[in-house]
């Protein structure tokens, strides 16, 4: 997979000296809740639907007097240095209201601003993104011999706060790089947030109905949480619908079967001769899930697809 494959584009990059797991953080021009709320909205304007690719510095900063042997600052540095001037991974980031005290837990929390808070201002990188979903890149070059000396200097050659905003000639200069999915502890954050959007969208009955069908897999999970899961689910399959009408796609992934003029012959929509399709219905709820989890298929395709599922469950060749 390449960074082109993405459903959305990589918007921002953000160059951090500590790699992002399963957050990223930026630190407010001070600690009042009109701070946390300007700088949030800054970033989110950044990366808006799209993706962040985060570079890692050349340098790595010194923590606060007594951390200097500690061994989580040790483990960090050496981590630095393995990985030093190179693009790492590209994320997708959710703008959420829980803060970084309650992502992270207190205990840690207080590390970190032990750790790294400078001047008594303990709310360092306290404005922060979960990462819910994330890609590793797969490209050991240094982001300067990616990019060339001029794009790497517009991005790199200066500090800031927040993001720093892609051009489309950047945008095309990373566009080749091979990644791949890796898990992210904090994608529940973003499926947890996105059941209060399913919950007060009106979904369009056939695309239940698919959901319904392909979500049938799951097992073992509380009956409640399900409900939410298939109704998140059905949100954005009926997402995935519009973007496809919205773009002239109505089309078999798989066959290419394009139901247009059969469909005009009967007088009815082209839609209802298509079904949509989970890829990865046992991924849903625990992996954060986008439009490009769907796929378009006729009838004859979903069923094959429905007998190779149940051929990989049971452990059989497909």
């Amino acid at each position: 997979m390449k960074i082109k494959d993405l459903p959305a584009p990589v918007m921002a990059s953000k160059a951090d000296w500590l790699p992002g797991t399963t957050w990223m953080g930026f630190t407010p021009t001070d600690g009042t809740l009109t701070g946390r709320n300007r700088c949030q909205s800054t970033i989110q304007k950044q990366f808006g639907n799209g993706y962040v690719i985060e570079y890692i510095t050349e340098t790595f900063q010194k923590p606060n007097p007594g951390f200097e042997n500690d061994p989580i600052y040790l483990a960090d540095r050496d981590a630095h240095d393995q990985r030093a001037g190179r693009f790492i991974a590209v994320h997708k980031l959710r703008t959420t209201s829980r803060p970084l005290d309650q992502i992270l837990g207190p205990d840690e929390y207080r590390l970190l601003q032990d750790m790294w808070a400078q001047g008594g201002k303990r709310f360092r990188w306290s404005v922060a993104f979960p990462i819910v979903q994330s890609f590793r890149v797969n490209d050991l070059r240094k982001a300067k011999d990616i990019l060339g000396s001029d794009a790497y200097r517009r991005l790199y050659a200066h500090s800031s706060a927040t993001l720093r905003p892609l051009s489309d000639d950047e945008r095309g200069l990373i566009a080749d790089l091979e990644i791949e999915p890796v898990d992210t502890g904090n994608a529940w954050i973003g499926i947890e947030d996105e059941f209060a959007l399913a919950a007060l969208s009106h979904i369009n009955p056939r695309t239940q109905r698919d959901i319904e069908r392909d979500l049938a897999v799951l097992e073992g999970v509380e009956e409640e949480r399900l409900a939410k899961i298939k109704k998140r689910s059905a949100w954005l399959a009926d997402r995935f619908i519009r973007q496809r009408l919205a773009g002239g796609t109505l089309h078999c992934d798989h066959c290419r079967f394009d139901p247009a003029e059969i469909a005009s012959q009967l007088g009815v929509k082209p839609r209802g001769m298509l079904d949509v399709h989970h890829k990865n219905p046992l991924d849903e709820g625990v992996r954060y899930t986008t439009t490009a989890d769907y796929s378009l298929l006729c009838p004859t395709c979903h069923r094959v697809e429905h007998v190779r599922l149940r051929q990989q469950k049971a452990g059989l060749s497909v």
